[in-house]
């Protein structure tokens, strides 16, 4: 923790992503990790929603917040 290797593993998922002209990208994450929470949000990703109790984990259940991160891409999206 904290020597930068998640910070690195989802920069370059997101530039893959873009030069995949991906549209989306969604990341899950347990509500209650802050650290995973605060990286995403640095990296442009906005909560867009959360299942409560979707896990149950340690004894007790967990929530599940959804992040999203809207890319540029695709230059021309086609439908279907």
């Amino acid at each position: 923790r904290g020597k930068g290797y998640g910070r690195a593993l989802l920069t370059s998922l997101v530039e893959r992503a873009q030069a995949r002209e991906v549209h989306v990208m969604v990341g899950g994450i347990d509500s209650t990790n802050a650290e995973s929470i605060k990286l995403h949000e640095e990296l442009g990703f906005t909560h867009s929603g959360t299942v409560t109790q979707a896990g149950y984990k340690f004894g007790r259940w967990l929530d599940l917040a959804f992040y999203q991160l809207t890319l540029t891409t695709p230059t021309d999206p086609k439908e279907g």
